[in-house]
């Protein structure tokens, strides 16, 4: 599905709101560019509405029903049409009822998200709002909004909540007096997060009760809900969008992770980029459509449908250069899309990444697999490990005793093991025994040129094991501190190895002593990498092996068991950081690129689509391999297979 979040946040001193709407050249627009859902605007940040209202008030620049007539639009172009209803941000509210405003449990003072100010006449930052809690008085006006939206249009195809979920607790007096009416202590701030999360699923229960008493099944989401390590939101959406615009903050490495999380669901889902240059609400910034082209493609090989985020002028008119670019890569979309949307498709891997739920490892093994160019599902407690040959378990994953159990029996019966920091427990063979007081320290491994320790931009857990020493720690001669010194940055190592070890290889463990994914996010070092890729090596058996195809190119592999064929998407870009955003700017031809797939699969055919082009191969034992055309950004191989 291609779709269009098409916001509208209008400030009331604008006139003439619409005034250039033309509801004919609006669906031909929505219609050229093969666009098959459209959010529009019941509600917007200022505050305002954008239909003739009763618990409102109207933009005072619009003079008709705006929201009737876009609908009305882009159903006639066959497409649907959810509204958009703010929450936490609204302008004209939290002026009127300050009231209402979301309050810092630890500061008292209101939630603000850039800095006031200090003169009227001074610039302000962008994305500038005060949040509200929809608790007490205020929730009602959301509720108000959300019936008279039912009432006044035809709601079937969704409703789209904004701004729900801001922090983890709130010290407004509406939740301060909610808490006391529950025996919950409101100075206490672990009472508080439990109330704002009760609270947060009682709002989203009533207002797709509501909705859904309309329209039953009227897909409904709360938008921040959708965050992977805010499980407890999760069950309470009918579906998720992935609100990561690469340009603006997470680069093109955090979609693809939170992809796999909530594909886990069964539930659709969609991935979300921008038509900006950079974020949402910048006029008149635009991306290389060939940027575009690849985020599509992107989030099609991860099994995502697609959202792209515009935003619609006051005049009312859709911008020409905007829906050019977009229907540029709408067409390529669409000229693939039978290969990547089917019941049942998931992803072709023997690995396992266990969320840890820590951001920054869980996001640092993603890139390191995808540098390596190998395909994964994430895992998380209770799941069988039966279709895994490798399962990686990140720097702080908090198992359980029936967790550590199901991985013994998978590593005693041949499974491998990576476990790094905090995740390994005695019965893999290495001993826990404190964290390491360094505050950093270095590596010694053999890795091609660096034979010398190198900065591991962390610190090992110290650890016994009766296993073999790949890597020794070096710790440094002192913390760094005001008294304790040496030159500009880290203190250097000591000549001699400390007495515990950083890399062991035991059984079927291989176990890295520093939080080693973590530290590769936050740092990017290269010497981190290969030493992180080494020890993944030695415990896992590639499945897929490559030939002159550089680092930043990414492999997807999914399959259709249903129709028989395996999807490998590989895209190439070299994202650059120029200005305040991070690019795709150039799509170099890549050239003479191999690729081995082991695999048990009866391979029959392997062509590239959409051309239908048939790719000749080798079957050698466990594996298939073929060589490529010369390709830029995106090719999509399929690999077809018979039982």
């Amino acid at each position: 599905m291609n779709c269009i979040h098409l916001d509208f946040h209008t400030s009331p001193l604008i006139e003439g709101i619409g005034e250039n709407f033309n509801k004919e050249e609006f669906t031909a627009t929505v219609k050229a560019a093969k666009v098959d859902l459209m959010t529009v605007f019941a509600k917007c940040h200022h505050g305002y509405h954008y239909y003739p209202t009763k618990v409102g008030k109207m933009h005072p620049g619009l003079k008709f029903n705006l929201l009737k007539e876009e609908i009305d639009a882009i159903h006639a172009a066959g497409a649907k049409a959810p509204i958009y209803i703010t929450v936490g941000w609204s302008k004209k509210d939290a002026d009127e009822h300050p009231e209402w405003r979301h309050i810092n449990f630890h500061t008292g003072k209101p939630i603000i998200t850039t800095a006031v100010p200090k003169s009227p006449d001074d610039p302000l930052d962008h994305c500038h709002w005060e949040t509200l809690c929809p608790v007490g008085d205020y929730k009602k006006v959301i509720a108000d909004v959300t019936r008279e939206v039912c009432e006044s249009f035809d709601v079937s195809d969704g409703v789209f909540y904004d701004i729900c979920f801001f922090a983890d607790a709130c010290a407004c007096d509406s939740c301060k007096a909610g808490m006391k009416e529950m025996g919950l202590d409101p100075e206490s701030y672990e009472d508080a997060k439990k109330y704002y999360v009760k609270k947060r699923i009682e709002f989203m229960k009533e207002m797709t009760a509501l909705v859904q008493s309309y329209s039953k099944d009227a897909p409904v989401f709360y938008n921040g809900g959708a965050n992977m390590n805010r499980t407890e939101y999760h069950p309470y959406q009918t579906h998720y969008e992935l609100e990561d615009l690469p340009t603006a903050w997470g680069g093109y490495d955090l979609m693809p992770l939170r992809a796999k999380w909530f594909e886990k669901y069964g539930k659709h889902f969609l991935g979300m980029t921008g038509k900006f240059h950079h974020a949402w609400g910048e006029f008149g910034g635009f991306k290389n459509k060939e940027a575009l082209r690849y985020e599509c493609a992107d989030m099609m090989s991860v099994g995502a449908s697609i959202s792209v985020g515009d935003h619609l002028h006051p005049e009312g008119k859709l911008d020409e250069s905007t829906y050019r670019i977009i229907a540029h890569a709408f067409d390529y979309v669409n000229s693939i899309k039978d290969y990547c949307y089917h019941d049942g498709m998931k992803a072709y891997t023997d690995i396992g990444m266990w969320v840890s739920h820590h951001a920054d490892s869980d996001i640092g093994l993603s890139k390191i697999l995808q540098i390596m160019h190998l395909e994964y599902d994430v895992i998380t407690s209770g799941e069988s490990l039966k279709k895994y040959k490798c399962i990686i378990l990140p720097d702080r994953v908090n198992l359980s005793d029936e967790d550590k159990a199901r991985i013994l029996k998978f590593a005693n019966d041949g499974g491998k093991v990576i476990a790094s920091y905090e995740s390994v427990f005695d019965e893999l063979g290495v001993k826990k025994i404190a964290p390491s007081t360094c505050d950093l320290d270095f590596i010694k491994c053999d890795i091609g040129d660096y034979t010398t320790p190198f900065l591991s931009y962390s610190a090992a857990y110290k650890t016994e094991s009766d296993g073999e020493v790949i890597a020794e720690v070096y710790e440094p001669y002192f913390n760094r501190t005001i008294n304790h010194f040496c030159g500009h940055k880290n203190t250097p190592n000591k000549p001699t190895a400390a007495d515990y070890p950083a890399l062991v290889k035991t059984g079927n463990l291989i176990y890295f002593a520093h939080p080693v994914f973590e530290a590769y996010n936050k740092s990017g070092n290269y010497v981190l990498e290969n030493y992180i890729i080494k020890g993944i090596d030695m415990a896992y058996d590639r499945a897929v092996l490559t030939e002159n195809l550089p680092s930043c190119a990414r492999i997807r592999l999914r399959e259709s068991e249903k129709d028989a064929f395996i999807a490998l998407h590989l895209l190439y870009s070299v994202p650059v950081n120029r200005g305040i955003a991070c690019l795709l700017s150039d799509f170099p031809t890549l050239h003479d690129v191999k690729i081995t797939l082991k695999t048990d699969k009866n391979v029959t055919e392997i062509k590239t689509a959409p051309d239908d082009k048939q790719i000749g191969f080798e079957k050698k034992g466990d594996s298939v391999s073929f060589a490529l055309e010369p390709f830029s950004l995106h090719k999509l191989v399929i690999i077809k297979y018979s039982e």
